[in-house]
């Protein structure tokens, strides 16, 4: 009797699977082709995203080489075609690299450059460093306005501080405020973390400034007798 039962039981079993199988098969066929679809897609993406990005390194190091070799012309153009096609990372850095290599030539374009690198999109890093170098740019041919609007939020903190005071400091000294610009450089030499060929300089240039005014309501210190 057990065994009839059982067989019973089991006939049933393949009949519910019978008509589970009928009803939902095809969407259960269409739903694994789908899962084997997309994970050969996106292995090929993988595959693409890693060609892609090592062909793009070949082609940085190459630039780099031609830029060292003092191929200037020829590693601008080389970093110019990647930063219009290469992976996202590798285009802001190549595009960098081109401001760097324009500016051996022409500040004005590099300036254009670096300021465009800041204003655009991409890994925060990589645009403070063009912020820093179009500032110093800026202190050469520009206002001091043109360097604040680069230099001046780096100030604030962190690790181009120094670097971003030195900046508006040389530009305050251009435009003839020896106030300023010994505000900034004094603010580099107390800076505990500047480093130390920035606080050097900022020695020398705080050496060259014009003394600085008494503070309204105090009078100079009276010379001593002599008698």
């Amino acid at each position: 009797m057990a065994d009839i039962f059982n067989e019973v039981q089991e006939d049933l079993r393949r009949e519910r699977l019978k008509q589970l199988w009928d009803r939902y098969g095809g969407l259960l066929i269409g739903l694994a082709a789908l899962v084997v679809i997309g994970v050969g897609a996106w292995r090929g993406y993988e595959y693409y995203q890693t060609r892609a990005a090592e062909q793009a390194g070949d082609r940085y190091e190459a630039a780099s080489k031609l830029a060292a070799d003092g191929n200037s012309d020829e590693a601008r153009a080389a970093f110019a075609t990647l930063a219009a096609d290469g992976p996202a990372g590798y285009a802001l850095l190549a595009k960098l690299r081109e401001a760097d290599e324009v500016a051996k030539s022409d500040q004005k374009a590099a300036l254009k450059l670096y300021e465009d690198i800041a204003n655009g999109t991409g890994d925060e890093m990589l645009r403070d460093a063009a912020r820093i170098r179009g500032a110093y740019i800026a202190a050469d041919i520009g206002t001091l306005d043109d360097v604040r609007r680069l230099a001046e939020r780096l100030a604030a903190g962190g690790p181009w501080s120094a670097l971003a005071r030195e900046t508006m400091g040389l530009a305050a000294y251009k435009a003839g405020d020896t106030a300023e610009a010994r505000r900034q450089f004094e603010a580099v030499v107390s800076q505990a973390d500047a480093p130390g060929s920035v606080r050097q300089r900022a020695d020398l240039l705080l050496a060259v400034l014009p003394p600085a005014e008494a503070e309204p309501g105090k009078s100079a210190e009276p010379a001593k007798s002599t008698d």
